[in-house]
């Protein structure tokens, strides 16, 4: 049998209210009662249940948090973020993986994407909060909860003019940060490797990288994939390698993968140096040197974590009268390697 609050409150020799203070008002109780009541609590295993006290109090000091498939770090660091920063207000953030993949998605995998189904799961759990990490529009699952759960605060997809706050990082800043590396080391010609349009911020990549090469007078190519591993990168790029002695070229991977999969075709190709001949470049971050690589890839590093914290920042923010909606952009930053700066 599980034991229950009445049996504690024998066991401690007091009332079932005094049990009731010690889990949720413990500073109007005497040391020794508090001390009395936990101690009947561990020798019993008493457990309390969340449902029936969310049911009495219609909150539940935790939080929701819908992401991607977590084969991407982003998302990883994004729930690192929130996490920490929940605790530290004293919440507790339950996640969810909704299983969208953009690679599969790029291959025609069918996939069973659930972002819908845990919006719901969480509305029903009575949660005191949502945070959605997206990859595509997110707008119809939350209309549905929308009456059962706020606040509400949408990670990593931009919806104009929506009725919630966003979190976002600066995906043109992505692709215009890697232009401008690859220009001020004064290479004028570069492939931009990727999967075609089908998610936000490739489309975001894309323009910055398109602007930024305008901008300075960057000769670039575009490379289409049918994926965001490292096998795709090197499939795409085996036949637009330079001959030895040429203009050099910067490859710039959509991802970290792609940019991966050109240096190992690059590693089969003694004849071309890097970054001699041919810089790479990654735009996620995602790459971790663990000391076994040949050469260190350049990457832009994305503020993953940062966004997690913002977004429990403004998970509070909206639930205060009169908030009005947030739309936080965090910046990128480039984190340079041996792969376009030598050493």
């Amino acid at each position: 049998m599980n034991p229950t609050i009445h049996a504690v409150a024998r066991a401690a020799g007091v009332s079932s209210g005094t049990v009731s203070n010690a889990l949720n008002h413990p500073a109007r109780l005497a040391p020794g009662t508090l001390k009395r009541v936990h101690h009947a609590i561990l020798d019993l295993g008493y457990i309390r249940s969340a449902a029936g006290r969310t049911l009495i109090r219609n909150r539940s000091d935790s939080l929701g948090l819908v992401m991607p498939d977590l084969v991407n770090v982003l998302f990883v660091e994004i729930a690192r973020g929130a996490q920490r920063s929940a605790t530290e207000q004293g919440k507790r953030l339950v996640t969810a993986n909704s299983g969208f993949n953009a690679h599969e998605l790029a291959a025609g995998t069918t996939q069973l994407d659930q972002q819908d189904e845990y919006l719901e799961y969480f509305a029903e759990a009575r949660t005191d909060g949502v945070l959605v990490a997206s990859m595509r529009d997110p707008s119809r699952g939350i209309e549905r909860i929308r009456n059962h759960v706020r606040p509400i605060v949408v990670i990593n997809y931009d919806v104009p003019r929506a009725d919630w706050c966003t979190v976002l990082m600066d995906n043109e800043q992505v692709g215009r940060a890697a232009i401008e590396h690859i220009a001020d080391l004064g290479i004028r010609r570069a492939y931009f490797v990727s999967i075609p349009d089908i998610v936000q911020p490739i489309v975001e990549r894309r323009r910055g990288v398109r602007a930024a090469a305008a901008a300075r007078g960057v000769v670039l190519t575009e490379i289409g994939t049918a994926g965001l591993f490292p096998e795709d990168g090197a499939a795409a790029l085996s036949g637009i390698l330079p001959e030895p002695g040429g203009e050099r070229i910067a490859i710039l991977g959509a991802n970290d993968r792609l940019a991966i999969g050109a240096l190992q075709l690059l590693r089969a190709r003694p004849d071309l140096r890097v970054p001699e001949d041919v810089a790479v470049l990654g735009m996620d971050g995602d790459h971790r040197d663990d000391g076994a690589d040949w050469i260190t890839l350049t990457s832009i590093v994305l503020p993953g974590q940062a966004m997690g914290a913002e977004a429990i920042r403004l998970i509070d923010a909206e639930a205060q009268p009169g908030h009005e909606h947030e739309r936080a952009v965090l910046p990128v930053s480039v984190r340079p390697g041996a792969s376009t700066i030598g050493g």
